[in-house]
Order: C-alpha cells, then structure tokens, then sequence
C-alpha cells in the first residue's frame, strides 16, 4: 500500500474504499484483535440474545463471537461497502445459515430498527467519528431491550491525540467522563469501566503501548 497523508489515512480508517481501503481494514483489524475479543468477553453474552454492532470492519471477528453462544442472532451496520463485502464473503456459512445480517447504514446517529428490537449492542474504535455522540447514544437506547447493554471500546483520547493520523477534520475524541454523563442523562445506569494497556501496532505500522477503556451501560 503507497504511504498516505495523514487525512487520507484518517478518511480511510472512517470509511475504507477501494484497493487501500480492503488494505486498511486488514490492518485495523490486526492493530484492534486484541480490543475486539476483550470487548466480546465483556458483553454477558446469554443463549437466543440479538446483537447488534455498528462498524465490523473486514467482520473476521464474528466466528470468535459465535465461539461464544451459537444460538446468537446477529445485526451489523458498516458505512463502508468495501468493508460490507468482506465481511460477507468471510463470514458467508453464517450469513446462510441466518445468523448474521450485514447492512449498510449512515452516519446521522440514526438506526433503521424497531424500538425494543436487541438485548445488546457494541462497537468498537467507531465513537471518535460521531460528531454527536448524544444521537448515537439516544437511538441505541431506543433499539435496546430492558436491561439490554451498551458496550463501547476505545483509545484513550490523550494517548489518540498523539497520534498524527488522527486529524480534527475527520476525528472527534471525548472524555470517558464525559460520556457516562451523556449516558446517565438519557436513562442508561450501572454504568461500568475498564482500562487495558496493550502492546499493538498502530495504523502506520509502529509498534506502540496503547491505553483503551471498554465502557459498559444498561438501559432501564
């Protein structure tokens, strides 16, 4: 893959297209393998529950999901086409067996679901590309069951600004604390958080010790 300037690299990594794009989306899922399968072990995952994820990436991180419960049932929404067609092709036996369902969506805030239609929902590296997280935050809640739980994962904002790929243009970084304001005001509670360090590469390639929070909130 040729070198990209930094705002290529982070439109890239919002949204993947074209030959770099299948590129990059291999590489953010060896950089994230680690967060992704320390996110899944967090999500209480129950026989029969309805998971949606938004952002799957390349979606090779399914098969560790299913590791976990075969009875899941599985939604997925990614802004990227390119990232949509990996994903299928990858995890297709599960596509045809009806456990997966892989869907283009936007990045308005606002999800095309009933009210009350999942028991779970997660995302990973995804919350530094939402302008409002509020509206996420509103609509997750909106889809979720009672007692059905929100996961998020993310880099550290301080340790996320170093990084020079990561332009204000394209990213947004916010506070945890911050966040679980904007959760408790909408209705979510026994909000949970737990911080890693782990060795990893980052989206240039560079070997780095990187701080990530996985943040947990139930809907009443």
């Amino acid at each position: 893959m040729e070198p990209m300037d930094n705002i290529e690299l982070a439109k890239q990594l919002k949204c993947p297209s074209g030959d770099d794009g299948v590129r990059v989306g291999n590489r953010m899922y060896a950089s994230n393998s680690n967060m992704i399968y320390k996110t899944i072990d967090r999500l209480n995952i129950k026989a029969g529950m309805h998971i949606l994820e938004l952002g799957f990436g390349n979606g090779r991180h399914l098969p560790y999901l299913f590791s976990k419960e075969k009875s899941l049932s599985y939604e997925g929404i990614e802004l990227s086409d390119v990232m949509l067609s990996e994903a299928a092709e990858f995890n297709k036996e599960l596509i045809k067996e009806s456990k997966v369902k892989l869907s283009l969506g936007n990045d308005t805030g606002r999800m095309d679901f009933e009210d009350k239609s999942f028991d779970g929902f997660f995302s990973i590296n995804t919350i530094y590309f939402w302008e409002e997280p509020n509206k996420y935050f509103q609509d997750i809640y909106r889809i979720l069951r009672s007692e059905g739980q929100l996961t998020l994962s993310y880099i550290q904002k301080d340790f996320a600004l170093k990084q020079a790929f990561a332009t204000e243009e394209v990213f947004h970084f916010h506070k945890t604390e911050w966040l679980i304001r904007l959760l408790t005001n909408i209705g979510f509670y026994n909000i949970e958080q737990w911080q890693y360090m782990e060795n990893t590469t980052n989206k240039l390639g560079q070997a780095v010790v990187r701080p990530f929070v996985i943040l947990k909130a139930t809907k009443l």
